[in-house]
């Protein structure tokens, strides 16, 4: 007998070790998950495209976006190319959980485009968290170079 009971409590120990390992997975999962929510864009975050700094040839991304506010739907075009060339900056300014994964952003700068579509020198824009981050990887990030804030401080 001796024999079988040590077989169920080492079969019990085997057990009780793969629930402990599935939990600390879990719980692992569930903080990967929790960071990886966090690395998204959130409100306050800039993107800013400088002309002294190199734009990537590949680079042409297009986007269009709906302007805040108007009812009809119009649309009007961030060119990464011509944002770059004039300089300019998107900042977040809200979330909109109604629409998902929306954001509202401001736009300023020399010109968002160089067709008729340009949202112009500042416009309230409505993106998606795809476009914001289409527009940082052309910037280089998100945020403002040290150089621009040694810049202004003197």
């Amino acid at each position: 007998m001796h024999a079988n009971g040590s077989n169920s409590s080492g079969l019990s120990s085997i057990i009780l070790g793969m629930v402990v390992l599935a939990l600390a997975g879990t719980i692992g999962t569930i903080g990967l998950l929790r960071e990886v929510a966090e690395f998204g864009p959130k409100v306050g975050d800039i993107v800013s495209f400088d002309p002294l700094d190199t734009l990537s040839h590949d680079m042409r991304a297009k986007i269009d976006a709906t302007r805040a506010g108007d009812r009809s739907g119009a649309a009007c075009v961030l060119d990464v190319g011509a944002m770059h060339a004039g300089g300019g900056s998107v900042v977040i300014e809200a979330t909109l959980p109604q629409t998902g994964s929306g954001f509202l952003v401001h736009w300023a700068g020399v010109r968002s485009s160089n067709d008729p579509a340009d949202c112009g020198a500042s416009a309230d824009l409505l993106l998606s968290q795809e476009d914001i981050e289409t527009l940082a990887m052309a910037a280089g990030g998100y945020g403002v170079a040290p150089r621009k804030l040694l810049a202004h401080s003197l």
